[in-house]
């Protein structure tokens, strides 16, 4: 096939999105598919769950499996159901593997081990690996190394004509125009609207919203989003952020282990606080390797190597541990990583002023900082380091005798710091767009 009629093919089965990689000789069934140095390709590419694979021995491993399939020259497609990321954070690095288990119109001849004179009459001939992103689903297809479009697609590469993305990808085709322009240019409109009455949306309506933390939520509703409390972009790629403090809440993960997993009423008495009778409150900052005076719980990041700057342990993670070494609350590094390859790739942040006269109104802008390429590795030594701490707001009340909780459970960062996060961090005046 030609290069316009795989794209086309891959569109006509809901691709949006289009990525290609040229393959070397190693991305094959036994070495598996190279995905780059970094977790960057987490946030490109939809996958499950990230859960622990234990220690191989390239260290300890994470996986996350993909729902991909196979493109035919049919213009079918075949689902590969053992298709799953495998993470090592050692590195850090990113394989795909099992994409040919159970698929019976899998590109089996293309992806195995070369010979020893395979690989040598292949060094400067490469396969191409096509990913067609349509939701939550990938499909696959691969060309020949002899295959004039493998020829083409690599010239398009050494020629500058395909930008790159996720480090080891090159972008070919995307359904809408750049998002990050179409943001600013959204942003841009919101800013020249001037004082925004505080509102949010409720029942897919603008409803006002009186209480004083409405920043958010009107910059949410500007966008036609609405609040639901899931860890994914707001705007295509993009995370929004109302900005005005010198405080950031970067995410805010329930716990998945400890005490608090099992009863919230009795971590709360156990360590929370109550002040009156129809209430108790757990709310107190806390960082890695310093005990709470509050609480008298620690938090202690376990299975991480400071030195490295890398997880030693996947079943680790970051626990609150009281004086007896029981887990009051934890994060496994599973969990972390999920949150963050949701929610941290790109990352918008919006200035804003509040006015109180006659109502609460925010104008939004003019600065906007773009920041972008969340390094796992930076995200993790942040939270070694206390650049990133705990500042939960937990609570309890009682309400018609039974006890009603509000959950909380911020990571927050200061302003200042914001930069150590990211690869690329841009800063941008809004009124200087239109001259």
């Amino acid at each position: 096939m030609g290069l316009e009629q795989i794209k086309e093919l891959l569109i006509a089965q809901g691709a949006s999105r289009i990525v290609v990689k040229c393959l070397a000789n190693n991305d094959n069934t036994k070495q598996q598919v190279y995905l780059g140095g970094s977790f960057e390709v987490l946030q490109l590419l939809p996958s499950g769950e990230i859960y622990s694979g234990g220690i191989s021995k390239k260290g300890p491993i994470f996986k996350a499996p993909l729902d991909f399939w196979w493109l035919t020259d049919e213009g079918d497609i075949c689902n590969a159901p053992g298709s799953q990321l495998i993470l090592y954070p050692k590195y850090p690095e990113v394989r795909f593997s099992g994409f040919l288990q159970k698929c019976a119109q899998s590109p089996r001849h293309l992806m195995q081990p070369p010979t020893p004179e395979e690989r040598a009459a292949r060094l400067d001939k490469n396969r191409v690996l096509f990913l067609g992103i349509s939701g939550k689903k990938i499909i696959g297809y691969v060309t020949h190394w002899d295959d004039p479009v493998s020829a083409q697609v690599k010239e398009f590469i050494e020629q500058g004509q395909l930008t790159t993305v996720a480090s080891v990808f090159y972008a070919l085709y995307k359904k809408t125009a750049d998002s990050k322009e179409v943001l600013i240019g959204k942003l841009n409109d919101i800013y020249q609207q001037g004082l925004i009455p505080s509102q949010r949306i409720k029942n897919g309506e603008i409803v006002p919203y009186v209480a004083q933390n409405g920043a958010g939520f009107t910059l949410e509703s500007l966008f036609g989003i609405s609040p639901n409390g899931i860890a994914e972009p707001d705007f295509e790629d993009w995370e929004l952020k109302a900005h005005s403090g010198r405080v950031v809440t970067l995410m805010t993960p329930e716990p998945n282990g400890g005490e608090y997993t099992e009863s919230l009423e009795q971590f709360l008495r156990k360590y929370g606080w109550s002040n009156k009778p129809d209430r108790m409150d757990f709310a107190s900052i806390h960082k890695n390797n310093l005990r709470n005076e509050k609480t008298n719980l620690c938090l202690i990041m376990q299975g991480y190597d400071p030195e490295k700057q890398e997880i030693i342990d996947p079943e680790g993670g970051l626990h609150l541990i009281d004086p007896e070494g029981n887990i009051a609350a934890g994060w496994g590094f599973s969990k972390l990583l999920e949150h963050w390859k949701k929610k941290h790739s790109r990352t918008c942040f919006v200035s804003y002023s509040k006015h109180d006269e006659d109502g609460i109104y925010f104008r939004f802008g003019p600065k906007l900082r773009l920041a972008e390429g969340a390094d796992i590795k930076r995200y993790l030594n942040s939270l070694y380091n206390q650049a990133i701490y705990y500042d939960p707001g937990i609570n309890m009340k009682l309400i018609n005798d039974k006890w009603k909780p509000k959950k909380r459970n911020q990571f927050r960062i200061k302003w200042k710091d914001i930069e150590s996060l990211y690869e690329r961090v841009t800063d941008i005046a809004l009124d200087a767009q239109d001259e």
